[in-house]
């Protein structure tokens, strides 16, 4: 079906808005992570969050950003430019009309018309003429895939090295490399977790559909709550006052396996944004100290407000520290239970964040590999004997995951791991580990392998 498109003299002015916000969304995607916060906050400044827009909105930004290789293609191919000589605003405006233009398949040629001028003004009036003549060339031409790469881009939305990749890694884990990869371009719903040192999960369901809002209970845990469509205004002032926090079931999983006692000491190893951080402290009752360390400050920001918002911020410590140095500062086999979550691929995650899709490259990922397995050594130095460590990646590589876990064991005496079975999928490479998959689980991929050190003798 056709968009409905900018009606004659767009009462309102709401779909001028809606173009500007576009725009202004894809823009901040590149320097906002998760993509979804751009896209709220544009959504806010130009009145939109809640209309009838809204999912419309964040569906175009998220489709941009899945097909973020092609949408480039086209404007190298039909404009003539290279997007990365572009500035900010010029590149975002040119990215909306490649996608709406060639890849958007619900869009017809009346809204196309409309948006095709409403773009053109938006460059104009800010004297970026250039831009203008750019996205005429792209509106006015026509683009096919040029050959055996952009066929794989087009058909999949990723780049020929994040194929290859995934082709590897599920083949080594026995997954169907198609359904994952429709299952990543499938729009997942919106999950939230209830925060519940402020409200109950059943509540807030109960009062979500009371006021029309198309909800349903976490699937694997029960203090998720799945979200379908936009969001209204009532899951936005819930997210800003701390009552729900956007956070994946996989993730919540995370926690919840390892489930520390309250009162004991807790380490969070790479700690931002804050969703494993909050709950940790939620889950301890606020009764435990939570160590959580993270490098970047840009980052830590955004943990400072979620834990704000939470209502955790006194259970919490922040260090602003690499990780690895965490037995240097707290002290060796001082802390009983330690959450390590480090930077990876987030070839798990390519559905919530699309931008991933078209990033791999495979000698970053080796020194990641590296500094993931760093950062498990420095944080078996500082478990407890008797204490444990979950280890988890939203990443579905094994050369991120299990054979690291394999190898650590390998040289670690000390080191048992506590079978994992439920409630996703065991790894067929490493047994009593486990995997989360988008395309059984529905939710984020995500790898855990939850170690206990032996007590010493």
């Amino acid at each position: 079906m056709e968009r409905r498109p900018p009606q004659r003299g767009d009462p309102g002015g709401m779909w001028r808005r809606y173009a500007a916000a576009l725009v202004e969304a894809v823009m901040l995607g590149e320097r906002i992570k998760p993509i979804q916060e751009g896209v709220r906050r544009s959504l806010a400044r130009y009145r939109l969050t809640g209309t009838r827009l809204d999912p419309r909105l964040s569906g175009t930004v998220y489709n941009i950003y899945r097909s973020l290789g092609l949408v480039d293609a086209v404007i190298r191919g039909l404009g003539g430019r290279d997007p990365g000589e572009l500035d900010e605003y010029s590149r975002a405006a040119l990215r909306v009309a490649a996608y709406i233009f060639h890849l958007d398949e619900r869009a017809g040629p009346v809204y196309k018309r409309s948006m095709r001028r409403l773009l053109a003004s938006l460059l104009r009036r800010r004297g970026l003429g250039e831009a203008a003549a750019v996205l005429e060339r792209i509106a006015g031409g026509e683009w096919r895939p040029s050959g055996p790469v952009e066929e794989i881009m087009l058909r999949y939305r990723v780049s020929p090295e994040t194929y290859s990749a995934l082709r590897r890694a599920l083949n080594l884990l026995g997954e169907p490399l198609e359904e994952f990869l429709h299952a990543t371009l499938r729009p997942p719903p919106h999950v939230f977790r209830v925060n519940t040192l402020k409200a109950s999960p059943s509540a807030i369901l109960r009062h979500l559909r009371e006021t029309g809002v198309e909800a349903e209970e976490g699937r694997y845990t029960w203090r998720a709550i799945r979200v379908y469509g936009g969001l209204s205004r009532d899951l936005v002032r819930f997210i800003e006052t701390g009552i729900l926090v956007p956070q994946d079931e996989s993730s919540i999983v995370a926690v919840e396996l390892l489930s520390p006692r309250p009162g004991d000491p807790v380490a969070d190893l790479c700690a931002a944004p804050g969703g494993k951080t909050t709950l940790l402290a939620e889950i301890t009752g606020l009764k435990s100290r939570i160590h959580a360390f993270e490098i970047n400050r840009r980052r830590a920001k955004r943990l400072h407000l979620l834990l704000e918002r939470t209502g955790t911020r006194r259970a919490v410590r922040i260090y602003y520290e690499d990780a690895r140095n965490a037995p240097r500062i707290l002290g060796k086999e001082k802390i009983p239970w330690i959450l390590l979550d480090p930077p990876c691929s987030s070839t798990g995650a390519l559905a919530r964040n699309p931008d991933t899709r078209w990033r791999y490259n495979e000698e970053e990922i080796r020194e990641t590999a590296r500094l993931q397995y760093e950062l498990l050594e420095a944080a078996w130095s500082l478990l407890k004997p008797g204490g444990r460590l979950l280890y988890t990646v939203c990443s579905v590589l094994p050369w991120e995951a299990e054979h690291h876990i394999e190898r650590f064991i390998e040289h670690h005496r000390d080191a048992e791991l506590v079978p994992l079975e439920k409630p996703f999928k065991p790894s067929p490479i490493l047994p009593h580990t486990m995997r989360a998959w988008p395309h059984i689980h529905g939710t984020i991929g995500f790898y855990y392998a939850l170690l206990e050190k032996k007590e010493k003798r």
